[in-house]
């Protein structure tokens, strides 16, 4: 897999969230997207109406870059915490953030600020667009990470996906995930 080191230092994330079940998440998570796209996407872009406060900022920062999956259970890491939770279809929850890099300005009602880890970041390049996101997201967890052992996750740190482009269903739609390291 194509893989980078980018550098992060002093990001948060604006976003908007949502609490979903470890077992609802393959489900869940797309449905949230289809919500922030009507909600955001669709009036603006589409319907070319004015942005509200909350519109607006998520224009301003980019919401829909990133997503963040945070979680409150101590002591883990998104490699682990993912395979054990969506492994057994866990009904503990995790938090769900369609988000981009906080730039400054206004935080309107719905979206949250979320500080991540600061320091050293494995951005993963998938191949094959939003179509192979899932392939090659459990690939990168169960086959290529393990045969990687100088990455190590951060231990109580999120884990990020990262999307560009707008046209998800193009082939060469760039996405993938991101990792924060150890130093």
């Amino acid at each position: 897999m194509k893989h980078e080191i980018v550098e992060m230092h002093d990001v948060q994330i604006i976003g908007m969230s949502k609490e979903i079940a470890f077992c609802k998440g393959q489900e869940e998570c797309p449905k949230f997207w289809g919500e922030y796209v009507e909600k955001v996407i669709k009036p603006v872009v589409f319907e070319k109406k004015a942005p509200d406060a909350f519109q607006q900022a998520a224009f301003e920062n980019e919401v829909g870059e990133f997503a963040l999956c945070t979680c409150d259970i101590p002591n883990h890491n998104c490699m682990t915490c993912a395979d054990v939770n969506f492994g057994t279809c866990s009904n503990k929850t995790f938090t769900y953030v369609i988000g981009g890099i906080y730039k400054g300005g206004n935080v309107p009602e719905g979206l949250q600020l979320f500080p991540i880890h600061s320091g050293k970041w494995l951005k993963i390049h998938f191949e094959g667009g939003m179509k192979a996101f899932q392939q090659q997201y459990q690939m990168f967890f169960k086959e290529w990470l393990p045969q990687h052992p100088e990455f190590r996750c951060v231990t109580n740190a999120s884990f990020m996906e990262w999307y560009k482009g707008a046209d998800i269903q193009a082939p060469d739609y760039e996405c993938g995930v991101m990792m924060p390291l150890e130093d």
